[in-house]
């Protein structure tokens, strides 16, 4: 089955649990490598892209000491590192990037492979990520990227406008490459966020980093044991309490065994969902989220930033877009460079739904925002395409649950690279799903 029918007439009540944070998970792992003693990660959660990251740490030296559902403990390796055989990246942005970082601290070449979708992106090859790497990509036959030493005669500031994931695995690899700081554009929009997850988790192995002007300084790491607990992911919350926005009913759900991140991007999250009338209430005792909508929302107007959550701004959006009021959502520029078009795409299939919204564009034509006339549910009665792309693909669901009429979502399967039970978690809850 790869599609789904979404009904109308959903409530959303109950007691569910959702995933830990992909992007803590993520540099857990990285870092795990780059620590030559043992790394414990408690809380884990897996999906597709997370098991071929672990896969492909362990081609360039990684060891697993011990593994369990949601632990697991690792023993990293020393710089220059060998990577054994193929890394296969297939549609992983994130794993690509970590690949091209890892090749800076290796004696050879690293092989990468790589799907059609990844060379569609503009950000795939960043020739600043690679001036500060002193790497060369070259893309050769069977859609496999060869990643090999070089060193630059400059240095290009690094844009990460598209993705922060070029600043946070420079970072990570930085303590090993000694007399060379990071140099950023200082027009680029930080995501203070992830930055700073990066950088608390660098903490760990004692490497601090310092900030001066435009440029990113970072002390040596020392290897030692260290214990990493995963928070619950806010992308997967938003999941969750964006549907429960898009039906626009009374609902009361309750995410147990909740770990908070203290992270920018969670109080922004919360912040925003506040703004339409959700509470998100945390129990420390219980260590539960209580997430209550006590009304339908009112109409309400404005901006608002999505700069800091672009793992999040379509689920918002698609959310947002069944109540009422003038709505322009901005920052927008760092969700459109992915598995698809995703800004695009999110807009098209508002349209096709019988929503009102538009592209906004700057003096230079470059897209940053997306206005919203919403007047009430969406039609629905159509089939929306995910293209292919689990967050797509989640917003789409989030929309149609909304919606007046059935819609249909199709390629559901790719749910798995984010939130892998997000359609049982809202069958659960009493979301009308077949």
């Amino acid at each position: 089955m790869n599609k789904i029918n979404v009904l109308p007439g959903s409530t959303l009540n109950g007691e569910i649990t959702i995933p830990s944070s992909k992007p803590h998970i993520q540099r857990a792992l990285l870092l795990a490598l780059l620590n030559e003693e043992k790394t414990t990660i408690n809380n884990l959660s897996w999906c597709t892209e997370t098991e071929d990251l672990l896969t492909a740490l362990q081609q360039f030296g990684l060891q697993i000491l011990d593994r369990s559902q949601n632990h697991i403990t690792l023993k990293g390796a020393h710089p220059i590192y060998h990577c054994h055989g193929i890394i296969h990246a297939n549609g992983s942005g994130m794993l690509f990037r970590i690949s091209v970082a890892l090749a800076s601290l290796t004696e050879k070449e690293v092989y990468i492979k790589c799907n059609d979708s990844l060379f569609n992106r503009e950000s795939l090859y960043d020739e600043a990520f690679f001036s500060y790497l002193n790497v060369f990509a070259e893309k050769q036959q069977e859609n496999i990227v060869v990643v090999s030493r070089r060193i630059y005669p400059s240095q290009s500031p690094l844009n990460f406008n598209k993705s922060t994931q070029f600043l946070s695995f420079s970072l990570l690899v930085s303590p090993f490459i000694k007399g060379k700081s990071i140099i950023i554009n200082n027009d680029s929009e930080t995501n203070n966020g992830y930055i700073d997850i990066t950088i608390k988790m660098m903490a760990l192995l004692g490497s601090k980093i310092t900030r001066i002007g435009n440029a990113f300084i970072s002390t040596a790491y020392q290897a030692r044991d260290i214990i990493i607990n995963i928070p619950t992911d806010f992308t997967s919350l938003s999941y969750i309490t964006s549907s429960i926005l898009s039906i626009n009913r009374p609902s009361k759900v309750t995410i147990k065994r909740y770990s908070q991140g203290n992270t920018i991007n969670e109080s922004v999250l919360f912040n925003i969902y506040k703004r339409f009338g959700i509470n998100l209430e945390y129990n420390s005792t219980k260590n539960e989220l209580n997430i209550n909508l006590a009304r339908e929302r009112n109409a309400i107007t404005g901006e608002i930033y999505l700069n800091e959550l672009p793992s999040v701004a379509t689920n918002i959006i698609a959310a947002a877009i069944n109540g009422k009021g003038d709505i322009t959502f901005s920052g927008l520029n760092a969700i459109n460079n992915h598995k698809c078009q995703r800004a695009f795409i999110i807009n098209e299939n508002i349209r096709m739904m019988g929503g009102k919204s538009y592209l906004i564009f700057n003096d230079t034509g470059a897209f940053n925002k997306i206005r919203i006339h919403s007047n009430g549910p969406l039609n629905g009665g159509v089939e929306v395409f995910s293209y292919y792309d689990h967050r797509i693909c989640a917003s789409n669901i989030i929309a149609s649950l909304g919606a007046r009429e059935r819609t249909t979502v199709n390629n559901i399967n790719k749910l798995d690279d984010g939130f892998p039970g997000f359609i049982q978690s809202l069958s659960s809850l009493g979301a009308r799903i077949s």
